[in-house]
């Protein structure tokens, strides 16, 4: 699994400021890292320009200049023209530096700086590990009454305790100190809280703030931003920009930590210290489902709670109503607080590569001899490439990777121009323009209907007016709120606008036909479900009636007629052979190539389950009958109990007060409609003991698997709980399935008593 760990530690410390290129000398990533932070606070030069020198012994005196401009004390010309060692003359180079260590009213109190018996400091004698523990130690305001009586043992064991030697090299008391350890140790120490309570590091930093903040973004990453700004993830729901003290270093986005401000420019963040006990993640995305993402190299798909927010396109949206922005080929950050939370999915989207061209057009280049040509994931011959799609070459595989996703719409919002636009707005998305692609752009005019041509990593390839090029805007209507829609086109793409029709919503869930006005509202038409495939499909397999399908294939079950669709995954199908009769339609690519499969009910999660009831009113002469079917159920997206309600033109079969499930999504469509339901299995009445955690039961019927979104009622409230608190406080559970365990069936739903 390609999968990246980075600690909330000092590996991960962000340098903003005039950092300048990173020192030739360090092959450490995070040792580079620690000697650009000091660079920037101030504290610590490196021996020239472009070295650090981290393997040379540092000096007493060196070490006194770096314990003096610790305490935020840079001009010491006052403290340069009289002797106190006798060995360190007003000629030295480290006069003032050492004579501040002594005089200097913020550091003299703290007696850090101690000569040897014979008078002398030996300022060019290389200092020890003991003594470098000692020194830290007093500058964090500890004195010989804190420590103990026994140096340096005692005061190299406090400083181990304290953790200011972690990431330093092993040593023994006399160690000569070099300055990559010394560095190390350093920035430990000013981050590290003292004695009192204070930390160094506000000696060189006007405040702080925004604990747990994450970088997003930097004027490099994000043409919105001025040069000297930087966008911060702080909580909410929206991220915020802020300036920061010259050029931030982008190479460290995704830190999570508390921001310092310059002491010259208090407005301005000068650095971020990252928080201990956090982690980040990073994953090279395989393809995505509305409860999972599966990942590049394998291994068990992340499953983010459906409220997890994520940093996507410059905004941060819930996972569960925008999933579908992640594409295949997008690296993604996850950050986890202190506690183990996932605290935000930041998505990293790919650009279009270098080595991209359209198949079929003047400046098409040719796939090199010996390549093997994949489409939508699966081996073909080049008789299956059709014009206008898009190649990437995959030069370190021998691959030529094809992609037919197009969009279709008006060119109507771009940045900075619509000849040569860095990023423009098309039917709802935001899509960041390449150099590349931007030049396909130079014959465009605002107002133009347009076609966008996607590479398999969902970025911008090029773009062509649409009389020579019109995408299949056809896919499954996967949202509604508030009068905007979104379709999850079957070629990959995403759109999202607002209605044109107000009855369209009665589409949610249905697969549809969608073009823009010129108005720029969607119209959508209904796309009827038709041809059931010519054979079964062997799900590990990855084949259909033995034919190879996509292994990012897309399943959707329809649990009625009439019902929305319900995308589910390969990983959720109970079986190993799904028969052809359960199978209602394939989607296929431009070259017949199957890219996803209709379903019939074969997981059982397309319903919603609870408790449901039927009421009407009219039915008379004056007024007709209107008929309501109502479910209360336990809705695992808000963490509340709701009451769904459903306009039907016959009562539901089954729906007497009972447990039962109304198709997913039916709670979305306002018109009158024929409600599918299905009626649940008593399975039978269980101890505590009988419970497998709560992957599942045995039963009498045998073991149970139990759902993610099980229902779980106390009769005695008339409330929903948590299956915890059930097993916590109750002793016999009545567990009802949708089907037997052998064909399939889960536990949906549990009464407490």
């Amino acid at each position: 699994m390609k999968k990246r760990l980075l600690s909330g530690a000092l590996a991960t410390f962000l340098l903003m400021g005039n950092c300048g290129a990173a020192f030739a000398d360090i092959p450490s990533s995070n040792l580079s890292q620690t000697a650009q932070v000091l660079k920037t606070l101030g504290v610590m030069e490196g021996d020239s320009a472009t070295t650090f020198a981290p393997g040379r012994s540092l000096t007493r005196a060196e070490f006194a200049k770096l314990a003096v401009t610790a305490f935020g004390v840079t001009d010491v010309t006052a403290y340069k023209n009289y002797t106190i060692f006798p060995d360190v003359p007003t000629t030295h180079w480290a006069a003032g530096y050492i004579n501040a260590a002594v005089r200097h009213p913020a550091i003299q109190k703290k007696n850090v700086l101690h000569g040897y018996a014979d008078g002398t400091f030996g300022p060019d004698r290389t200092i020890s590990y003991g003594e470098a523990c000692t020194m830290l130690l007093l500058m964090m305001g500890y004195t010989i009454e804190d420590i103990g009586p026994m140096w340096p043992g005692d005061y190299i064991a406090r400083a181990q305790s304290m953790g200011l030697t972690d990431g330093a090299s092993t040593m023994t008391a006399n160690s000569p100190v070099k300055r990559g350890d010394a560095a190390v140790m350093l920035l430990h120490t000013l981050q590290k809280a003292g004695k009192e309570g204070e930390r160094l590091i506000a000696n060189l930093t006007s405040s702080s703030d925004s604990e747990g903040a994450i970088l997003l973004a930097t004027s490099r990453t994000d043409s919105e931003l001025r040069q000297n700004q930087a966008r911060f993830y702080t909580g909410g729901d929206e991220p915020v920009v802020k300036t920061t003290e010259g050029i931030l270093d982008d190479s460290f986005i995704g830190v999570r930590g508390t921001l310092y401000y310059s002491k010259a420019n208090p407005g301005s963040v000068l650095a971020i210290l990252p928080d201990e006990g956090g982690r980040q993640e990073e994953y090279i995305v395989r393809s995505v489902q509305r409860d999972q993402i599966e990942v590049e190299g394998g291994g068990a798909p992340i499953k983010p709670e459906r409220t997890a927010l994520m940093y996507v396109r410059g905004q941060v949206r819930k996972f569960n109503e925008n999933w579908f922005d992640i594409q295949s080929g997008d690296k993604i950050t996850l950050h986890y607080g202190k506690d183990g939370t996932l605290e935000l999915i930041r998505v990293s989207a790919q650009e279009a590569s270098k080595n991209t061209f359209v198949y079929g057009t003047k400046q098409a280049a040719s796939i090199p001899k010996g390549f093997t040509i994949e489409k939508n994931g699966v081996p073909v011959d080049v008789s299956k490439l059709k014009p206008y799609d898009v190649i990437s070459l995959d030069t370190a595989g021998r691959r030529a990777i094809v992609s037919d996703a197009k969009i279709t719409g008006y060119y109507t919002s771009a940045s900075p121009s619509f000849k040569n636009p860095e990023k423009i707005t098309l039917l709802g998305r935001e899509y960041a323009i390449s150099e590349r692609a931007a030049a396909s752009f130079a014959g465009l005019e605002n107002g133009d209907r347009i076609t966008l041509l996607l590479d398999d990593r969902g970025a911008v390839a090029a773009a062509y007016p649409v009389k020579d090029v019109r995408a299949d805007m056809s896919g499954v209507f996967t949202d509604l709120a508030d009068g905007g829609a979104q379709i999850k086109l079957f070629n990959g793409a995403t759109v999202q606008g607002t209605l044109a029709a107000e009855d369209d919503k009665n589409l949610f869930g249905r697969i549809v036909n969608v073009s823009e006005s010129s108005n720029g509202k969607l119209d959508l038409t209904e796309r009827p479900i038709s041809g059931r495939p010519a054979g079964d499909w062997a799900v590990k397999e990855g084949t259909l009636g033995g034919k190879k399908i996509a292994p990012d294939v897309r399943i959707w079950e329809q649990v009625g007629a009439r019902a929305p669709l319900y995308e589910t995954s390969p990983s959720k199908i109970p079986f190993d052979v799904v028969p052809r009769g359960r199978i209602r339609s394939t989607v296929t690519d431009s070259s017949g190539q199957i890219i996803g499969l209709i379903l019939d009910d074969v997981t059982g999660d397309g319903w919603n389950y609870g408790y449901g009831a039927v009421s009407s009113t009219g039915g008379n002469d004056e007024e007709p009958e209107v008929i309501t079917a109502t479910l209360r159920h336990y809705d695992y997206a808000t963490n509340q109990q709701v009451t769904l309600s459903y306009t039907v033109d016959s009562r539901p079969d089954g729906a007497t007060g009972g447990p039962i499930g109304f198709p997913k999504g039916a709670e979305k469509n306002a018109a009158r409609q024929s409600l599918a339901s299905i009626r649940l299995l008593n399975v039978g009445q269980v101890k505590v003991e009988d419970f497998d955690g709560a992957d599942g039961v045995r039963t009498k019927d045998g073991y149970y698997p139990i759902s993610d979104e099980v229902q779980v009622y106390l009769t005695s409230q008339r409330k929903f709980i948590t299956l915890n608190q059930a097993r916590a406080d109750y002793s016999n559970f009545t567990l009802y399935a949708e089907r037997k365990p052998e064909e399939g069936g889960k536990i949906r739903l549990i009464t407490v008593s």
